[in-house]
């Protein structure tokens, strides 16, 4: 009787931790692709939401053998990357480029318009210039007090008036906040009070949106048989 007990609970043992393991690994597989189809489904979802007038206007010109209400899941964001790539083709021309200035011209004409158009357009052409690209070293900062530690990304070396006013070699970087590292804070920090980091700017960000789970540098753990 004893012996029959002790087979029952041990095949009880074996028979949980199969169906545990299972689901594990189960889960391994099903949370990042579902993660990822949500984010892509969101992203393009709003694009075919911004393109949908367009794509009316399509049908209706072309007089399309389509409903006026067709929707194609990525036809809206095809459509914005044929757009970026023909509004590059025109300005890379002289004709293109004189029309970029009289619009400059007229954005800057215009007062609370002026700077935020401005402002915008500085931080891409400063991200797209050639050389270092911004945010891609990672580092440590002592903040908020001396003994503890946030991870933040260089935006770049500060050469301007905060510079020539402390004399002091400074170095601009970006605290992001969680759960949404695009949100987040900038510190002018002086050069020898950040530590560099090894890892990546990819690696860093999935340090921060794991909560420090997925740490760089170590082995991912083995999935379970």
């Amino acid at each position: 009787m004893s012996l029959c007990i002790q087979s029952f609970l041990l095949s009880e043992s074996i028979l949980k931790n199969f169906i545990k393991q299972s689901m594990i690994a189960g889960l391994l597989v099903i949370i990042p692709v579902a993660l990822t189809y949500i984010v892509m489904a969101f992203v393009i979802g709003k694009l075919d939401q911004l393109m949908a007038p367009a794509v009316t206007w399509i049908i209706l010109r072309l007089q399309l053998p389509l409903p006026d209400d067709f929707h194609l899941p990525g036809l809206g964001f095809v459509l914005i990357c044929i757009f970026i790539f023909v509004v590059g083709l025109v300005t890379a021309n002289f004709f293109g480029k004189q029309l970029v200035r009289a619009w400059e011209y007229l954005m800057h004409q215009v007062p609370f318009v002026r700077g935020i158009y401005m402002t915008i357009r500085e931080v891409v052409l400063a991200i797209s210039l050639p050389g270092k690209s911004p945010f891609e070293q990672m580092v440590l900062v002592h903040y908020p007090h001396p003994t503890s530690r946030m991870i933040g990304l260089v935006s770049c070396d500060e050469h301007g008036e905060v510079t020539s006013r402390t004399g002091e070699d400074l170095v601009n970087v970006f605290i992001p906040l969680l759960p949404n590292v695009t949100l987040g804070f900038m510190l002018i920090l002086p050069r020898d009070q950040i530590i560099s980091l090894k890892m990546t700017r990819e690696e860093g960000i999935k340090y921060l949106m794991s909560f420090g789970i997925v740490v760089p540098g170590m082995n991912p753990p083995k999935k379970p048989v």
